[in-house]
C-alpha cells in the first residue's frame, strides 16, 4: 500500500509546517452520515455506475461504493456523490 504510506507522508508534511493537506498534494473527503461523500482536490472520475464511483486522486484512486449513487456536482476542484454509501477504500 505505497500509496498510503505516501498520503499519510504527505499529511505529515502538511500538518508540520501548517499547510492544508491540499496544499501537500492530498485529498480531503467530507462524509456527512452515509448519505454523502465530497472530495475536494480530486483529478476526475474513473468509473462512474449507480454503484461505484472511482475518484482519481493525488495518491490514488478513492473507490465509493454503495445503493443509488449519484453525482451531485463536479467542478475542477470538488464533487459531491450522493446515495447510500457502503464502503470507501483508497487504492
Amino acid at each position: 500500500m505505497a500509496s498510503v504510506k505516501l498520503l499519510r507522508r504527505r499529511e505529515e508534511i502538511a500538518a508540520r509546517f501548517d499547510l492544508p493537506a491540499e496544499a501537500a498534494g492530498c485529498f480531503k473527503l467530507t462524509l456527512v452520515g452515509t448519505g454523502r461523500a465530497l472530495v475536494e482536490n480530486h483529478r476526475g472520475l474513473g468509473e462512474y455506475t449507480r454503484e461505484r464511483v472511482d475518484v482519481r486522486a493525488p495518491a490514488g484512486t478513492l473507490r465509493i461504493e454503495g445503493e443509488a449513487l449519484e453525482l451531485g456536482f463536479m467542478d475542477g476542484e470538488a464533487l459531491l456523490v450522493t446515495g447510500r454509501i457502503l464502503a470507501l477504500t483508497l487504492l
